[in-house]
Order: C-alpha cells, then sequence, then structure tokens
C-alpha cells in the first residue's frame, strides 16, 4: 500500500527534502500542500498518511504555526523527528555570474539568514512564500540578473546553477521537523517525549515550579517554549521536549506529579531523532 506524504510545497523546499530522504522512495508518495495548516489538516482528515511540518529553526526559533496547531488537533501525535542542516546557496539561471546580479529573491526567514552576502552585493530583495518558489520563478524568468536563496535539493530539482554555496551567515544552521500522523505508537527504544501542559493558575513562578519537577527526576528538558491560550491576556501553554522515551519510568512520575499539581498534562508523542547529512 501507498503511504502518503503531506509536505509545505513546492517542490524543492526543505520540507520535500525532509520527507523525501527521510521516508526514500519505496511506496511513498509525496504531496505538496500550499500551507503548513494544510499539511496538518489533511492528516487529521485522513486524506494523508503522515504530515511533515517545521516545528524550530536553529536562527529563526519556533515555528508558531506548527505548534497552535497542534494544540488545536487533539488526533494528532508526533511520531518521529527529522534534523535537517539548512544549506543556503545562492542559485541562477546557466549563465549567471556573482557580479550581474542585482535583486535575491527568496523567502523573508532565508534571506534574514543570509544579510551578510546581501549587503554585499547590495542588491534589493523581493520576497516569496517559500524559497522553492523563489527558484521556480528565477527558472521560469530566464534572467540572469538576479538570484534565489535556496538549497541544493531546488537546484537539483530545477536544473539551476549554484553560484555562491553556503552562503548563510551562521555555518550551524538547521531546521528540526515532526513527523506526524493519528496513529499513537510508540517506537521501542523512544528517545524523545513532547508535552504540552497547561498549567492550573497563573502565579508567580509556574514554570519554575514545573520546571523543577523534571530537575528533581534528573530528566534534561531540550526545549521549552510557550504559547498564548488564546483566551485571556497573559496566560500560557508550555511546550516541552524530555531526552526520554515514554519507557522512561521517570516521564510517567514526571506527568503524575504535575497532574497532582492540577496541571493538565497531553503527551504529544515520544519518538526517535534522525538527522541528516548535508545533501
Amino acid at each position: 500500500m501507498t503511504v502518503k506524504i503531506g509536505y509545505l510545497g513546492p517542490r524543492g523546499t526543505f520540507s520535500e527534502e525532509a520527507a523525501s530522504r527521510y521516508f526514500g522512495q519505496t511506496d511513498v508518495e509525496l504531496v505538496p500542500l500550499p500551507t503548513l495548516i494544510d499539511v496538518l489538516e489533511e492528516v487529521q482528515t485522513k486524506s494523508i498518511n503522515k504530515g511533515v511540518v517545521p516545528i524550530e529553526n536553529t536562527i529563526e526559533g519556533s515555528i508558531n504555526i506548527t505548534l497552535d496547531a497542534l494544540a488545536d488537533s487533539p488526533d494528532l501525535f508526533v511520531e518521529g523527528e527529522i534534523v535537517l542542516p539548512v544549506a543556503q546557496h545562492l542559485l541562477g539561471n546557466q549563465g549567471t555570474q556573482l557580479e550581474n546580479i542585482r535583486e535575491v529573491w527568496s523567502i523573508a526567514p532565508a534571506l534574514a539568514q543570509c544579510r551578510r552576502l546581501v549587503r554585499q552585493l547590495h542588491a534589493s530583495v523581493r520576497h516569496f512564500d517559500s524559497t522553492a518558489s523563489a527558484a521556480l520563478a528565477l527558472k521560469e524568468s530566464g534572467r540572469n540578473d538576479v538570484g534565489a536563496v535556496a538549497s541544493a535539493w531546488a537546484a537539483a530539482q530545477m536544473d539551476l546553477r549554484v553560484v555562491v554555496k553556503n552562503i548563510q551567515d551562521s555555518p550551524e544552521n538547521h531546521t528540526r521537523f515532526l513527523v506526524v500522523s493519528q496513529d499513537n505508537q510508540t517506537p521501542a527504544k523512544a528517545e524523545k517525549t513532547m508535552l504540552q501542559i497547561i498549567p492550573c493558575a497563573e502565579h508567580t513562578g509556574v514554570l519554575a515550579n514545573i520546571v523543577h519537577v523534571f530537575a528533581a527526576l534528573d530528566l534534561n528538558l531540550t526545549w521549552i517554549e510557550s504559547r498564548p491560550t488564546k483566551t485571556r491576556l497573559g496566560t500560557y501553554y508550555f511546550y516541552l521536549d524530555v531526552a526520554a522515551g515514554w519507557q522512561d519510568e521517570g516521564i510517567q512520575k514526571a506527568i503524575s506529579i504535575l497532574e497532582i499539581l492540577g496541571h493538565q498534562v497531553r503527551t504529544l508523542g515520544s519518538f526517535r531523532s534522525t538527522r541528516i547529512p548535508p545533501f
């Protein structure tokens, strides 16, 4: 049976690269979708089997759209994590030379990650909704005075030339993706557990008290994020990644203690992490 995997399109995005390299090509159909919300909604309606969505970037931080959509989707679970190195390159049509580039096209976060080169070129910028759509527009334009900030994966898909490699200001840029589905199955030897915690009340030190529960049980938190509950100003959900699988007795104790204290705890998933090498 073919498994349908949704990702943020169009073709050539980092999301497509993450999905393609994580799942491989056997019995898999990759389905590009226009927004992250569409990816999660298609999983929820079972139009696709799984979705690959970004959750965090080294430079830009957490992806709030994904966090909020997970909060609103109680039927979705995280079954895997993909860590993809984000190497941004300046792409051009065949024959394009660096000294002739007067405009740089890409999505706003990618342009922000490559400010140094854009300033050096004294180039104007044009914003697109993804690095892949910028690369595709460049290909279709046929212009040699424009460059697009995108991946080597996009260059290979669209037969574009890599004019300058690795133009990101931070050499250690990575994006973390989640694999989501409606299958609440924990793999053997899971490495991480993602929790959503709704505090019982807002009071001084509430987050510190929550964190202390994990510290007391010698559980390492690798990621903490807050998002507004959208019910009252100053009230927040907390998202935590715990460096232990669901099979860890400490996780069970931590959740029990938090619930005894009156906090609501939702387990978003327990999973293994996969690091993808550079393309």
